[in-house]
């Protein structure tokens, strides 16, 4: 912090009387006794109790963390494998002491513990400042209680290390408490339901407490690549401190606040060097940036120019965050940069040919929150990307990848805010991307001369389908976009072409004909489409812990029309279907319609909101099995009889 102002170091530390109810080494009959998580049946260990409980010594940080783990079956010995990971630096930021850890089987119902010793406990070196401390717990078998304790110190209390109450294994019961001192004021940010609802207050001023309990373990699911987002947790920033000033006797007390407001934040980071260059260069930056005069008749155009000339002329470096690592004068002569680098300079380059730009910084998948909160906490975000409005539309730019049109983000990049940085009015903004995403299929089957199935098939993939999955890779070399769509079957796939546009939306659209079975059987069967969107349903699982993500929102439609060649008729064909799931944000219709010498098939699938809630994840998964199990359906074709 800058100016005259420090820290008040107390010389009095309060422990705090909150009663903590595991005690080490002392279990109850219920732990000994349990061999089987009710709502995590299949796992194989759990943890049955932990606690974290903060305190602050002046204006350090003392955490007890106490966590005890029990073995429910084999593999669950695996959880006897610890890291305790900590930021040491080049000055002891963090520290690890009073490490104790034991391992307590029973046997005939005696207790038999092995404790470890300090010969047990290995600290390791890492990268960047970083150290662990690294055990193993010994003698562990089905039904061994594991349980250790330990002091970490704290120095950097601007932000407080997050407690995350999920664990890889299931968690019966997880309680963080913080005793506050009068001299620090914290903003909390909790994440996740049962944080949210917890009823934290306690009886005493400064004295937090979260409990959560029965929490199922973490694990990959499907449709789910950024389950952290979504972790029962809880985090801290530092609101405002007591101060003195010290340079002269006599000197004033008060309580200085740290951004009490988005317009606060926005000032203390629009005034940094590293910012100050890219939002006001310098008349020497903006005359090497005029060289570039962009082609157009209006705002939309020449901003569509400005993306189109950078992203084709600087490259990415692969750092991500939202915080420059060089200056502009470096970006423009070495065309190449962070991911904050290059947006700041495309906003530079935006700026000065009088397009509307400012930074939004948002918080991308799998960046732990789901949720942000409207107040200026910083820690929310990790990444920096542009806001534009141009002809009275809005837009959001990532200069990172050159097959991203203008308009078009990553998929990670997809959130509901943002934090826009402005001179006047800074805070959060809900972030509407517009798109029209969707695969639209179009089929004819016929019989040819030689008496085989030829089916004659259009696909189109707009915006987000079009770019998902690196398809516009593979545009250049069309067989591998051909067993990327058919995999095995890519051998019946004949007379494959495929073209992109990118105006006025990102589409690309394969032509191909497909060769069948030959019709000389009695009965065949004809799957109506060539492909769909899921061959099979990915949602397996009867219970879901996170949510449904499909990262963007569609609209699909498949049309087959089946000419039936003569000396067949139509022996059967799939039902009309009509489903929804609650509150409709994703609908399917399959209609048939049978006419004297053609079968037509239509299919539409419509997902309105992209993220859909577990509460509903039974009726999700019928509704999948439904899709899938339609557009796989096959109509049957019988010889005719003659009279």
């Amino acid at each position: 912090m800058k100016g005259l102002y420090t820290f008040i170091i107390l010389l009095f530390f309060s422990v705090g009387l909150f009663a903590q109810d595991m005690k080490f080494g002392k279990y109850s009959q219920g732990e000994i006794n349990l061999n089987q998580v009710d709502f995590d049946p299949e796992a194989n260990a759990v943890v049955l109790e932990e606690i974290s409980y903060n305190q602050f010594m002046g204006v350090v940080q003392h955490s007890n963390i106490h966590r005890r783990i029990k073995v429910l079956k084999d593999g669950g010995q695996s959880q006897g494998d610890i890291a305790i990971r900590y930021y040491f630096g080049k000055t002891g930021v963090q520290d690890v002491s009073k490490l104790t850890a034991q391992t307590v089987n029973f046997e005939n119902g005696l207790e038999k513990v092995t404790k470890l010793s300090k010969a047990d406990f290995f600290e390791v070196e890492l990268d960047n400042g970083w150290k662990e401390i690294r055990f193993t717990f010994p003698n562990i078998e089905v039904g061994s209680i594991i349980e250790y304790s330990y002091l970490k110190t704290d120095k950097s209390i601007t932000f407080l290390d997050s407690w995350v109450f999920h664990n890889p294994i299931p968690t019966i019961k997880s309680t963080y408490t913080i005793d506050l001192p009068s001299y620090l004021n914290y903003r909390f940010l909790p994440q996740g339901e049962k944080t949210l609802s917890a009823n934290f207050k306690t009886q005493r001023d400064g004295l937090y407490s979260w409990t959560v309990n029965n929490l199922n373990s973490i694990k990959e699911e499907p449709l789910m690549s950024h389950y952290r987002d979504y972790l029962e947790k809880i985090d801290f920033q530092l609101a405002g401190y007591a101060f003195v000033n010290s340079s002269a006797y006599g000197g004033k007390s008060g309580f200085q606040e740290t951004f009490s407001s988005w317009q606060d934040l926005t000032k203390f980071i629009t005034e940094l060097e590293e910012f100050v260059q890219y939002l006001k260069p310098n008349a020497s930056l903006r005359s090497q940036m005029a060289s570039f005069s962009p082609p157009g008749n209006n705002e939309t155009e020449k901003a569509k120019a400005v993306y189109d000339f950078f992203v084709n002329n600087y490259s990415f470096n692969g750092r991500s965050g939202f915080f420059p690592s060089k200056n502009l004068k470096s970006i423009l002569e070495t065309k190449q940069g962070s991911r904050a680098d290059l947006n700041l300079a495309l906003l530079s380059y935006l700026r000065q040919n009088g397009i509307i730009a400012h930074p939004l910084l948002i918080s991308s998948k799998g960046n732990g929150r789901s949720r942000l909160v409207d107040t200026p906490f910083i820690d929310q975000f990790d990444q920096l990307i542009i806001y534009t409005k141009v002809d009275g539309k809005e837009f959001y730019l990532d200069a990172t990848d050159k097959n991203n049109p203008f308009g078009y983000l990553p998929l990670f990049m997809h959130v509901g805010y943002g934090y826009i940085m402005l001179d006047e009015g800074s805070g959060l903004i809900p972030i509407t991307i517009t798109h029209r995403s969707g695969i639209v299929q179009m089929v004819n089957i016929r019989i040819d001369n030689d008496q085989q199935l030829v089916a004659s098939s259009t696909i189109r993939f707009s915006d987000y389908d079009a770019l998902a999955n690196d398809k516009i890779k593979l545009v250049e070399s069309p067989e591998k976009f051909k067993m990327e769509m058919f995999g095995t079957d890519a051998e019946k796939v004949m007379e494959f072409a495929v073209q992109q546009k990118n105006e006025p939306r990102k589409q690309l659209e394969a032509k191909f004909n497909s060769i069948g079975n030959k019709m000389d059987s009695n009965l065949t069967l004809i799957n109506p489409f060539q492909m769909a969107r899921w061959n099979q349903n990915p949602l397996t699982s009867d219970v879901r812990t996170f949510p449904v993500d499909f990262s963007y929102t569609f609209s699909d439609s498949y049309t087959s029309i089946l000419e039936i060649p003569q000396g067949y008729e139509l022996d059967d064909y799939p039902e009309d279907a009509n489903v929804a799931i609650p509150g409709g944000d994703a609908n399917f219709s399959y209609i048939v319609t049978a006419l004297d010498n053609s079968v037509k098939v239509s299919a539409t699938i419509n997902l309105k909101f992209s993220i859909i809630s577990p509460s509903i994840y039974p009726e999700l998964k019928y509704f999948m099995e439904m899709v899938t199990g339609k557009l796989s359906e096959p109509i049957v074709l019988k010889k005719s009889v003659s009279p």
